[in-house]
């Protein structure tokens, strides 16, 4: 009998043409071929629900539908942030999904929470003895400080039976809160037969490409900041923006006082990124620590850059310690530093450097963050956290 996982998140694709982040739905997907999968989401207008792509998904609601934006967009912090108005849909958001998870908790061999507050605080409360599996995505570790949040954070370490972190800085910081708790650094993937240079679509000469939620740790007022001094140098033709956010109504109004084609095509879906990739000359992703701590893993959107063969001009993020640092084509500077960002994407738009060379020169270093590396890999460590077992003292 294949093995029963639950994965409570409140980030998941509405249908197939939704382009919230699919991170989530296609770990799940991946997953469904070795086990039976259901996923407790929110509800929301037109949303999927039953069997989907090989999942079972439970929809709840928390609110009016029309109301039911908490978790859309930029994600819950950000807009909570944008409109502190819905602060009250938190706790229906919380309880909603505590209900919907203890009504069919003795369904499950096994409970995977994404993100350790409040999805890994639910499944302690209400999942009885099952045994819970949490995955750190940042913002429940970076973004909310405090000796309240590191209590609940050390409450959900210490009773679960594994945690995984997408990156190594959570990997170290979920350590420092419990030493005694092995953290595996899993990332989330990317599908590298999707994200690949395409020959016969070249890029513009001069296009520069952001691509990421508008929310402030990605650095897309940092990159406006940036294109004045570009734009003089004859360097920079357009700049195309991929994304939306809570950050998008004063981004925008920054960037119609900068004498240069800036497109906004808020968010797209996953297989439509690929072209967007292929025309921009330069990719950059600007990320930074928020004023609120909040910080950047890796980065998907990085990782997607790359293996389309893309030059990349990127913030500093400990997370990329996993790569190397004299990956080909790929400039990485403190994006806060006006200076150092302009010199990076100056010397990287002066640099000429074929697309089919730099995924050559990058093919073995992103097979790990694939999604057939990954998912068999995410598929083991479930596998043993079902298990009874005697919990780790070292991060992987």
């Amino acid at each position: 009998m294949r093995l029963r996982i639950c994965v409570l998140t409140t980030t998941y694709p509405r249908d197939e043409n939704d382009p919230c982040p699919p991170f989530v739905n296609e770990l799940c997907q991946r997953l469904s071929g070795d086990f039976s999968v259901t996923v407790i989401a929110p509800a929301a207008s037109g949303a999927r629900c039953g069997q989907w792509q090989g999942v079972e998904v439970i929809r709840y609601r928390y609110a009016p539908m029309r109301f039911q934006t908490l978790t859309s967009g930029g994600g819950i912090l950000p807009n909570l942030r944008r409109a502190p108005w819905q602060l009250v849909l938190l706790p229906a958001l919380i309880l909603g999904q505590a209900w919907a998870l203890w009504r069919c908790r003795g369904q499950f061999d096994l409970i995977h929470a994404h993100w350790l507050i409040p999805q890994g605080l639910i499944a302690l409360t209400v999942a009885g003895q099952v045994p819970l599996v949490c995955t750190s995505h940042g913002a429940d570790v970076f973004a909310l400080r405090g000796k309240v949040w590191d209590v609940l954070r050390r409450l959900v370490l210490r009773r679960s039976a594994a945690v995984s972190a997408v990156g190594p800085s959570l990997c170290d910081a979920l350590h420092t809160l419990v030493p005694e708790r092995r953290v595996t650094l899993l990332p989330m993937g990317i599908d590298l037969a999707r994200f690949k240079p395409d020959a016969n679509h070249p890029f513009v000469p001069g296009r520069l490409l952001f691509v990421g939620r508008l929310v402030p740790k990605k650095g897309l007022d940092l990159l406006l900041a940036a294109l004045p001094s570009l734009v003089l140098k004859g360097q920079v033709r357009e700049m195309h923006i991929v994304g939306d956010g809570p950050e998008r109504a004063s981004l925008e109004a920054t960037a119609v006082q900068i004498a240069l084609p800036i497109y906004f095509h808020g968010a797209v879906l996953s297989r439509e990124l690929p072209r967007h990739y292929g025309a921009a000359e330069l990719v950059v992703l600007p990320f930074c620590t928020a004023a609120d701590g909040d910080a950047e893993g890796l980065g998907l959107t990085l990782i997607e850059a790359l293996a389309s063969g893309c030059k990349v001009v990127s913030g500093i993020t400990p997370a990329q310690s996993t790569l190397p640092a004299d990956c080909l084509g790929w400039w990485r500077c403190d994006a806060r530093d006006l200076q150092a960002l302009t010199a990076a994407i100056s010397m990287a738009l002066a640099e000429y450097l074929p697309s089919s060379r730099l995924r050559v020169d990058r093919e073995n270093l992103l097979q790990p963050f694939g999604w057939q590396y990954l998912g068999d890999a995410y598929a083991s460590f479930l596998r043993a956290a079902s298990k009874p077992h005697t919990k780790g003292s070292q991060h992987d």
